[in-house]
C-alpha cells in the first residue's frame, strides 16, 4: 500500500500556523507566570517560586541595590556604605549595634528639632573632673580628663554612648566686633557605658604659645550619639584659661559643674530641593553659604566645600562633595546633585550636610557646621522636606542655620 499524501491548502497552512504561535505564546506566559513577580497573574498561580520576595523587585538606590520594603515588613532591606573616615570632622558612620540597641530603647524619641542638636534627656546635675597643666619650656598645655560623678539627668535610658568632647576656643580681638572667639582644636574621649559616674582619664596635648594662653578658653561637652549618627550635646562647662595662674610643673585639679548646653550657630547655607515623583530623582541644590565663625583664623575667609549625604537610619547611601571656593567669606557654589530616591523610601531617608574647612598647608579638615533636611526632624527641616514633597517638580529653595556639632 503506498502512502498518500494529504494535500492542504492556503487556509489549512495558515490554521497550523496559528495554532503553534497560539502554543507558544502559552508556553511563554506560563514561564512568566511561574518565574516572574511582574507577571498581573503571578500571584495566583500555584508553581510560582515562592522563595522570591512578592512585588519586591530589586531596584538600583542611590549608590546601593536594595528592595522596597512592604509596608507590612519591619525590616530594612537598605544596604550601607562606609565612610571613609569616621573621626569629629567627618560624618561618622553608625555602628548596627548601637542602632539596634536606640530601637529597643522604650523611651528613645528620635525626632526633635533640627535647630537643636540637644539631647531629649535633660541634664539635672553632673560634675566634671579634670586638671590643667601648661608646659611653659615646650609650650605645651596638658588636658587631662578624668571623671564626672554624679550625673542625674532625665531619662537615663535615652542615653547610651556618652563622651567628653573637648574644644578650644582662641578669642582674636576685631576693630568693630570686638572679641571674636573661633574654634582652633578639638579632642575627644573614647565612648563610654552610661553610668552614674563615667571614669575616663584621657590626656590631650596641645601647642599654645605662653603669650597665647590668656587668648584661650576651653569648652568640656559631655556628648552622646543619636539614632541618626548626630551628636548630642547633654551638658557643658567652660573654663577660661586667662582667669589661671600655671606654675612650673604644676597640674591644678578643677570641679566643674556641668550645665544645659546653649547651642552655638557657625553660619547658614542655602539649599534648594526638587523632587521627580516620575523619574524617581531627589536633585539638591547647594546654592550659597555664609560663614559665622571660623577656626584657627580671625577673619572669616576660608578654603570650603560642601559634603552631602543621603541617609537612611544613621547609615549613609550616597555621598558627594561640591567643588572648593578658595578663600571666600561667602562663597556661592550653586550645583546641583541627584539621587536616586524611589517614592515609597522619602518618609524614611534624609539628608545630612556638612560644611567643611580645608587648610591646603597641612591638608587637615574641619567641619564647621551641620544641617539635616528630612522628615525624621522637626522644625525648618521637617517643613522643608514636607514642602518638597507637596510641590512635586518644583525647585524649594530654603535657608537652614549651620550648627557646630
Amino acid at each position: 500500500m503506498t502512502g498518500e499524501i494529504i494535500a492542504l491548502d492556503v487556509w489549512d497552512k495558515l490554521l497550523i500556523l496559528a495554532g503553534v504561535a497560539l502554543f507558544m505564546v502559552l508556553v511563554v506566559l506560563t514561564l512568566m507566570c511561574v518565574l516572574s513577580p511582574y507577571c498581573c497573574l503571578y500571584q495566583y498561580c500555584p508553581f510560582r517560586n515562592t522563595n522570591r520576595l512578592d512585588g519586591k523587585p530589586l531596584i538600583n538606590y542611590g549608590s546601593t541595590d536594595i528592595m522596597l520594603e512592604s509596608k507590612h515588613d519591619r525590616r530594612s532591606y537598605l544596604g550601607s556604605i562606609k565612610e571613609e573616615e569616621s573621626s569629629e570632622w567627618s560624618d561618622a558612620s553608625a555602628k548596627s549595634a548601637l542602632d539596634l540597641r536606640r530601637s529597643m530603647s522604650p523611651s528613645y524619641v528620635p525626632n526633635g528639632s533640627i535647630g537643636s542638636l540637644h539631647s531629649a534627656s535633660q541634664i539635672h546635675d553632673g560634675t566634671l573632673h579634670f586638671s590643667l597643666k601648661y608646659d611653659k619650656f615646650d609650650n605645651d598645655l596638658l588636658i587631662k580628663i578624668l571623671e564626672v560623678t554624679d550625673l542625674n539627668v532625665e531619662d537615663r535610658t535615652a542615653i547610651l554612648s556618652p563622651y567628653i568632647r573637648v574644644r578650644l576656643y582662641r578669642s582674636h580681638r576685631q576693630l568693630f566686633t570686638g572679641a571674636v572667639e573661633n574654634v582652633d582644636t578639638e579632642f575627644k574621649t573614647r565612648i563610654q557605658k552610661f553610668k552614674d559616674n563615667l571614669t575616663f582619664n584621657e590626656t590631650f596635648k596641645t601647642s599654645i604659645a605662653a603669650t597665647s594662653v590668656k587668648h584661650i578658653s576651653i569648652k568640656f561637652q559631655l556628648c552622646d550619639l543619636d539614632k541618626y549618627s548626630r551628636k548630642i550635646v547633654i551638658g557643658e562647662c567652660i573654663m577660661k584659661l586667662k582667669k589661671i595662674h600655671f606654675e612650673d610643673f604644676e597640674e591644678k585639679v578643677f570641679q566643674e559643674k556641668l550645665r544645659a548646653p546653649i547651642e552655638e550657630e557657625s553660619g547658614e547655607i542655602s539649599i534648594g530641593l526638587n523632587y521627580l515623583p516620575t523619574a524617581e530623582k531627589l536633585y539638591v541644590n547647594v546654592v550659597k553659604m555664609k560663614i559665622y565663625k571660623t577656626p584657627n583664623r580671625p577673619q572669616n575667609v576660608l578654603d570650603t566645600y560642601i559634603k552631602v549625604v543621603l541617609m537612611h537610619d544613621g547609615k549613609p547611601l550616597k555621598k558627594t562633595k561640591t567643588g572648593t571656593k578658595t578663600e571666600e567669606a561667602n562663597p556661592e557654589f550653586d550645583e546641583t546633585f541627584p539621587f536616586d530616591v524611589p517614592t515609597q523610601e522619602l518618609e524614611k531617608v534624609y539628608l545630612a550636610i556638612s560644611a567643611i574647612s580645608l587648610n591646603t598647608e597641612n591638608s587637615e579638615q574641619k567641619v564647621l557646621g551641620r544641617i539635616y533636611i528630612g522628615l525624621p526632624f522637626g522644625g525648618p527641616a521637617q517643613e522643608h522636606w514636607t514642602e518638597m514633597i507637596r510641590s512635586p517638580r518644583n525647585p524649594v529653595l530654603h535657608v537652614h542655620k549651620l550648627t557646630e556639632q
